[in-house]
């Protein structure tokens, strides 16, 4: 596959997790995706990232993502996001504040057989929960 089917990829992912379309995710990701950050108690391949999904769905259940940038190289498409929602529920032991979060996230995606194979991320968490507890 080239970059761009790549990166083609990597944007619907991202609309499928704006619209929990369970299904794209499937599509997107291998069924052994490997979760380089996962939950505690995540499980493992494409049905933990659906998990995860849900799980921060309860948190923040208008949560969206926008890809700021986007860059391809050989297997791998990096991408750095934004993330909003509104605290509706629990996340990280606090309990629903209704207050509005926003967040950038950095992605590393490696990928095998037009799927993506292995997701790294970097989120400021602690910058999530100060949000919400202020």
């Amino acid at each position: 596959m080239s970059l761009e089917d790549n990166k083609a990829v990597i944007r619907r992912l991202y609309d499928a997790f704006n619209t929990v379309d369970l299904k794209a995710i499937d599509e997107a990701l291998a069924a052994d995706v490997v979760d380089l950050l996962p939950l505690q108690g995540q499980a493992h391949g494409v049905e933990g990232f659906k998990e995860r999904l849900i799980r921060l769905r309860k948190s923040f259940p208008d949560l969206s993502f926008t890809i700021e940038t986007m860059i391809a190289e050989g297997d791998m498409v990096a991408e750095r996001s934004t993330l909003r929602g509104t605290h509706s529920g629990s996340f990280m032991g606090v309990p629903a504040t209704g207050k509005q979060v926003r967040g950038t996230m950095m992605a590393f995606n490696k990928f095998a057989n037009g799927k993506v194979a292995e997701r790294g991320r970097i989120i400021n968490v602690f910058g999530l929960v100060r949000q919400i507890q202020s």
